[in-house]
């Protein structure tokens, strides 16, 4: 699949490599799963001609791993002698003539061998001269940060660089879904709010040949265990033995407990030794993010964060036992009946970071975000601090929506909330049966990403 996007990534890249001419230059880099990371480091040498050794560090014995290496450094210069750990590769490497090198998923140093997160550290320090650019990249953001972030951390203070890859945005999907054959901007829509901005999710379009989100989780299901695994997998490589804790306040908040005693309930905890797993999955791992009403006047609540993992925990999960059962029947009825209401309660978050990327082009705004209190809820509000003006925004899924009327109530809601400034109102649906000046189609919407 065509490369997108990531041009800040790829010169500050370009920079770290003009940079490491004259010494050692340490990037790290992290992000979840699927976020691109491999493909963009391996892109970046493509593209600026630069050989370099490719090491993958998988979770194996260290001396079965040292003998990949050993290969992939006889591909790249012609010999290699035998490693017995991953120190003597190093000491080897130190006299190697060799301009770059990359450490792939790095964090299962963590599974091999933690030693070898020191051995690097002592490399690194007796190398600071030597002319290389050493690539670190590495899946879970928790794992990469005990690595790299804490001050007691191995690698503490040795990365030139840490970035932090984030998703594509909306744009750049839907340009790549543009590519890949679906045309309608209402599923580019829908296809985005269950996969967001990982890129290798959209394979499954490619793979599948499917120009329909139904249609593909469908297909998804039945023909592939990847889709099913996901959820699960993403989980246990990350939490490892806290997994099942972290699993149940996840499939919690999904099923719409979204406060602190509501998750602790549920689960038989008590909400003090709940907060601790919550403050790390905001802080450490952010997957949850701890949402407050953009204007306030209203309790937080907690959100799953990332796309996908809302979709598996609301569309998936209950539906495990039956698709591991064989029974993709029972599957294929679930979606039928639930995949429409969870894209309608999903639709206000695409339509956030759509107007994020569009903000001062349709609207004009320094906060955006939902709001909330004991009688009303708004899906979002613009706010332009410096105007004192906010725009007050419902986002339907419907495709016969009452826009007058759904005006109407959104301005009765407005009159709840605690803002003396300006007010402007804004409807996004996928149609109307009653259009009204305030109204804008998805495909509207969407035209002004690429105009």
């Amino acid at each position: 699949m065509k490369f997108y996007d990531r041009e800040d990534e790829m010169e500050t890249l370009r920079k770290a490599l003009r940079l490491s001419d004259s010494r050692l230059v340490v990037v790290a880099i992290t992000g979840r799963r699927r976020i691109g990371k491999t493909r963009l480091v391996r892109e970046f040498f493509r593209q600026e001609g630069v050989d370099y050794l490719d090491l993958f560090i998988g979770v194996k014995g260290e001396k079965l791993l040292m003998e990949d290496f050993a290969e992939e450094v006889k591909r790249l210069t012609g010999y290699s002698p035998r490693f017995e750990n991953f120190g003597e590769f190093l000491r080897y490497l130190e006299h190697l003539d060799v301009r770059a090198v990359f450490f792939d998923e790095f964090q299962n140093v963590l599974r091999v061998n933690p030693a070898m997160a020191f051995e690097l550290q002592k490399f690194i320090d007796r190398n600071e001269s030597k002319p290389m650019l050493l690539v670190i990249s590495g899946s879970y953001l928790g794992m990469m940060r005990r690595l790299f972030a804490s001050r007691k951390a191995p690698l503490y203070g040795r990365s030139t660089v840490f970035m932090e890859l984030k998703p594509l945005h909306p744009s750049h999907v839907f340009e790549m879904l543009d590519d890949l054959g679906v045309k309608d901007p209402e599923e580019k829509v829908a296809f985005y709010t269950v996969f967001g901005g990982v890129p290798k999710y959209y394979e499954l379009v490619e793979l599948l040949g499917k120009m329909t989100l139904r249609e593909l989780l469908t297909d998804a299901v039945r023909y592939s265990t990847f889709l099913v695994s996901e959820g699960e997998g993403l989980l246990m490589d990350e939490f490892g033995r806290a997994y099942k804790t972290y699993y149940s306040i996840l499939r919690a908040i999904a099923m719409g407990k979204n406060r602190l005693v509501e998750i602790a309930n549920l689960l038989g905890m008590k909400p003090g030794s709940l907060s601790k797993y919550l403050d790390s999955l905001i802080n450490y791992y952010g997957i949850v993010a701890r949402e407050t009403p953009v204007l306030g006047g209203g309790r937080s609540r907690y959100v799953i964060k990332d796309s996908f993992l809302r979709f598996w925990f609301t569309m998936i999960e209950p539906q495990l036992r039956n698709i591991e059962a064989g029974d993709v029947g029972s599957f294929e009825h679930f979606l039928e009946k639930n995949l429409k209401v969870f894209l309608g309660r999903a639709f206000e978050r695409t339509v956030a970071d759509i107007l994020w990327e569009l903000n001062g082009d349709i609207i004009t705004f320094d906060k955006l975000g939902p709001q909330w209190g004991r009688n009303y809820e708004i899906d979002l509000v613009a706010v332009n601090s410096v105007e004192k003006r906010a725009v007050f925004i419902e986002a339907k899924w419907g495709t016969s929506v009452d826009g007058p009327r759904e005006i109407g109530k959104l301005i009765a809601k407005s009159s709840l909330v605690p803002w003396k400034g300006e007010k402007d109102y804004l409807l996004i649906a996928r149609g109307f049966r009653r259009e009204c000046s305030d109204c804008m189609t998805i495909e509207e919407l969407v035209s002004h990403l690429n105009p």
